[in-house]
């Protein structure tokens, strides 16, 4: 198996200073030979060219601090998505906390945990909800926790247990149920980097990374660098359903068990295309 690209902060800052000189030759602030180079991008930083260097190499010593990663991302034009992972990479958990009961230097709880954080009343809205597919997942995972009929009814294949961005590459069905798949499955990449950035260092995100490396698509929409955090609260995509296609809006919800156990709960609808 190739061995997978576990990015680190230099090679997260050198991507978007070349995504920053992309930009400026789009816009036309930059002639197209020409290069966005360490000392130009320094200078506007604020910083030493010297320092970059270092920095993009990951031979700096000691940590670099928080503002100086402000004024790089400030320099590059880069979302708050971008600024939270290099903070990450850069082992700061400021400004942007952790999940409840998690940190960074601990693994994410096992799915045993999870499945004892579901709740009686959990349970009985997916027992009672005939048309709309109820789910719960691990957070930040996303890992199946438990659905009701009406779900799986959509997706047969998954079952409890299962990272979802796993299924999206691995499953052969998931293409064919999934109309929006490469929307969806990028999506899905570019929280997973949000993952690996923040929980990276735990056995659970380095397994799946592993196993996630081995799909050439994968490798292909991690390279192009995106990155979020945010799920959605509100999320539409299109399905196929008994062999039609149905748009299917989702509403998402974090919850926070007793057990420090964070789960999503996600209560979706199809109407017909």
């Amino acid at each position: 198996m190739l061995d997978p690209d576990i990015t680190t902060l230099g090679q997260a800052l050198t991507r978007l200073r070349r995504r920053e000189q992309a930009r400026r030759r789009q816009v036309g602030m930059l002639l197209p030979a020409t290069i966005f180079s360490r000392e130009m991008a320094a200078e506007e930083a604020h910083i030493s060219a010297s320092y970059l260097t270092q920095l993009e190499r990951d031979t700096a010593a000691g940590q670099v601090g928080v503002g100086i990663l402000r004024q790089l991302i400030d320099t590059y034009h880069a979302s708050e998505n971008d600024w939270q992972y290099v903070c990450d990479l850069a082992g700061h958990q400021a400004p942007y906390p952790g999940l409840a009961g998690m940190s960074p230097t601990m693994d994410i709880p096992s799915l045993e945990q999870h499945l004892q954080a579901l709740t009686p009343m959990m349970r009985a809205e997916m027992d009672e909800a005939a048309t709309d597919l109820v789910s719960y997942y691990t957070s930040p995972q996303r890992r199946l926790l438990a659905a009701n009929r009406a779900y799986f009814d959509v997706f047969p294949d998954q079952r409890p247990g299962l990272y979802m961005l796993e299924w999206a590459f691995d499953s052969p069905a998931a293409r064919d149920v999934m109309i929006t798949w490469e929307t969806d499955a990028r999506l899905g990449v570019a929280w997973h980097r949000g993952i690996m950035g923040r929980y990276g260092k735990t056995e659970w995100a380095q397994q799946s990374h592993r196993r996630l490396w081995q799909y050439p698509e994968f490798r292909d929409m991690w390279e192009a660098g995106d990155v979020t955090y945010a799920m959605a609260k509100d999320y539409a995509a299109q399905v196929r359903f008994d062999g039609h296609p149905y748009g299917m809006t989702m509403e998402n919800w974090h919850l926070y068990s007793v057990s420090d156990a964070p789960i999503l709960r996600s209560r979706g609808r199809l109407y017909p295309l």
